[in-house]
């Protein structure tokens, strides 16, 4: 292209030059073809020991002779073969149309210079890549194409602002079959990768440890097999990784441990095994973050490992002399003896029989204790109820019912007919709507009950999502999506009052 751009420039000051001092471009034309005549007795002869091949007849030629096709002055001048032995320079009618196909030509490169530059980014080629990998039975990801400049306005994708590099991969719940493409190592300047709620096989590539920007990894609830790559402390500026409910085995890995940053931890129902590290961030997690991993054991999961220390030394027995009997006893030594052991064995007794009596009042004591406790667990679990639709929540209920339990007046964003709404900020920054319902104001708890498992199975566009409901003892709470951009009562007064 740039010898294109540079042939076509060279003709131009030809032109220009033409048109400025025409009388002095026609002399120098001219010398070219005096200088074309010079060598045609030359070419003449080569021509007839070696023929040239025949031109086509729809190849348009402004200036001919036999011998000088191959000598010219192109584009400007071009011959054809005839008779007359004499060049034939053509400048003044003819340079116009010359003009015309020089433009032609410059519109024609300009065209593939534009074309050229809306070529698709490598970050774009890379997501096709990856599609290329999966089953799109939905058709969601019809907008992924090929033609397009940038990737930032496809489906599910975000980009950096400033380079126009993908920073978001958001596809859950999109019924995606396949695996995940090793391709996404390329994408170095990705942060969150949510592929969660699909239908995903295979193994966690290797090369997604290349993506050390990663923040958030989102991969639960997909058929995943293998085990978690090795090198995943590489990811320093991890914050979330999600890989419950895959089919994960293996052990796992130490460098986890390296994650300086890393807040939510979740590998549960998965079919890992072995002792779990206390190492690092490892040690920060409890027993929710490996809950359904039957084979895992150590400090976080409140299960010891087995260790091998091999069979117990027996000390050898050391061998007593018979102690040398006298042939004759007495018989007071013999009852002093025997009196002596019996008074011995009754201090014995007694002592045993105090030791008794204490433990046994000890253990009554815990018993009552821990009735006392199980009792009030119980109807603390009897009065508290936590219910989730679709799996919506990933937290543990225990984190949700305690931010549910702390919500005040700081949290409140409106209130209505049926209650005060409150936001919920978890502490990995997700936000809910919190609308809380006294319990004067609602019915039996089974009716109530069986309209919100009603509502929480309605899914609509046009509809806030039930993500579920807690029943505490004074009140109701129904969580829902929070939309941050004010609510319904704000937007109709807006209206009205504009």
């Amino acid at each position: 292209m740039f010898e294109f751009v540079w042939t076509n420039g060279y003709y131009l000051l030809l032109l220009a030059h033409n048109f400025l001092y025409p009388t002095h471009f026609q002399k120098v034309c001219l010398s070219l073809c005096s200088y074309n005549n010079i060598h045609a007795t030359e070419l003449e002869r080569e021509t007839a020991r070696n023929p040239p091949p025949p031109l086509p007849a729809s190849k348009l030629l402004l200036v001919s002779t036999p011998l000088r096709s191959q000598v010219s002055l192109a584009p400007l001048l071009f011959f054809k073969p005839r008779k007359e032995k004499k060049a034939f320079c053509f400048f003044e009618g003819d340079m116009k149309m010359v003009m015309l196909l020089w433009i032609l030509s410059v519109i024609s490169s300009a065209t593939l210079l534009s074309t050229g530059s809306l070529a698709l980014s490598e970050d774009g080629l890379t997501l096709l890549e990856i599609m290329s990998t999966w089953n799109d039975s939905r058709n969601i990801l019809a907008n992924w194409q090929a033609t397009d400049e940038s990737p930032c306005k496809w489906t599910g994708i975000s980009c950096h602002p400033h380079d126009q590099r993908v920073s978001s991969i958001n596809l859950p719940y999109m019924e995606l079959g396949g695996i995940i493409s090793p391709s996404i190592g390329k994408l170095s300047r990705l942060q969150r990768l949510a592929l969660h709620q699909n239908s995903l096989h295979g193994s966690i590539p290797y090369e997604i440890t290349q993506c050390t920007e990663l923040r958030a990894i989102y991969l639960r609830a997909n058929y995943l097999q293998g085990g978690i790559p090795a090198d995943i402390g590489n990811l320093s500026h991890l914050t979330i990784l999600d890989l419950s409910s895959n089919s994960l085995k293996g052990a796992i890995p130490s460098a986890i441990g390296r994650l300086t940053r890393l807040r939510h931890l979740n590998l549960s129902t998965n079919f890992f095994s072995g002792e779990i590290p206390d190492f690092g961030s490892l040690s920060t997690f409890g027993n929710n973050s490996f809950i359904g991993n039957s084979d895992l054991c150590g400090r976080q999961v409140h299960k010891p490992c087995r260790t091998s220390l091999g069979f117990p030394a027996v000390l050898p027995h050391a061998a007593s002399d018979e102690a040398a009997v006298p042939p004759k006893r007495s018989s007071h030594y013999i009852k002093g003896l025997l009196i002596g052991v019996m008074s011995t064995m009754a201090i014995i007794l007694l002592v045993l029989l105090v030791f008794l009596w204490i433990c046994l009042l000890s253990k009554k004591e815990r018993a009552a204790k821990k009735y006392t406790e199980v009792k009030k667990q119980v109807d603390k679990e009897a009065s508290t109820k936590l219910i989730t639709f679709h799996g919506d929540l990933p937290y543990p209920s225990c984190e949700i019912i305690e931010k549910l339990e702390s919500l005040d007046e700081e949290d409140v964003v409106g209130s209505g007919g049926f209650g005060t709404v409150y936001r919920m900020v978890m502490n990995d920054c997700g936000t809910f709507a919190v609308k809380r319902i006294d319990r004067s104001r609602e019915g039996s708890d089974q009716g109530f009950e069986r309209e919100l498992e009603i509502l929480g199975s309605i899914k609509h566009i046009n509809l806030v999502n039930l993500r579920g409901y807690c029943r505490l003892p004074m009140s109701k709470l129904l969580i829902y999506d929070y939309l941050a951009m004010g609510s319904l009562d704000d937007f109709l007064h807006g209206i009205l009052s504009f």
